[in-house]
This record gives structure tokens, sequence and C-alpha cells, in this order.
């Protein structure tokens, strides 16, 4: 009883996936445009195309919300308890 207590205020398990996702992926973008004159600017885009798949993940698993898998104290519970 106590632990689902605890787990209702944690925040939705997404939230920092999109934080550091939207961070990188916005952060490489500026740069790549920025150094695109000077330089080939191509392995800056991967990041950037990484970024967005991290923060598309973490907006899924925001709007999803918390799996049957996911363990209360971290983790994962491949029990599915």
């Amino acid at each position: 009883m106590q632990e689902n207590q605890i787990n209702r205020n944690r925040p939705r398990p997404g939230l920092w996936l999109m934080v550091i996702g939207g961070l990188l992926a916005a952060g490489f973008a500026v740069y790549a445009v920025v150094a695109a004159p000077d330089s080939t600017s191509g392995p800056l885009w991967i990041v950037v195309g990484w970024g967005a798949l991290v923060f598309l993940y973490g907006l899924y698993r925001a709007l999803r919300g918390r799996s049957s898998v996911d363990h209360p104290r971290g983790g994962t519970d491949a029990n599915g308890v």
C-alpha cells in the first residue's frame, strides 16, 4: 500500500529523456547549421538524429505512462509484477 503511494508522486517516466534528447538535438542542430559553411557537418547530423530519437522515445513513455514491467525501485522486472 505504501509503495503505491510513493510511486504516485514520481514524474512521468519519459520526462528526462525528453529534456536530454531535446537539448541534445537542438544544440547540435544549431551547431551543425553554424559550422556548415566552414567544414563538413555530416557527423553532427547523426547526433541530432540520435537526440531526436531519444526525445521521441521519451515522449512515447510520457504519453504511454508506466509499463507493467517497470520495477518500483528502478530498472525492469521481467516477471511483470
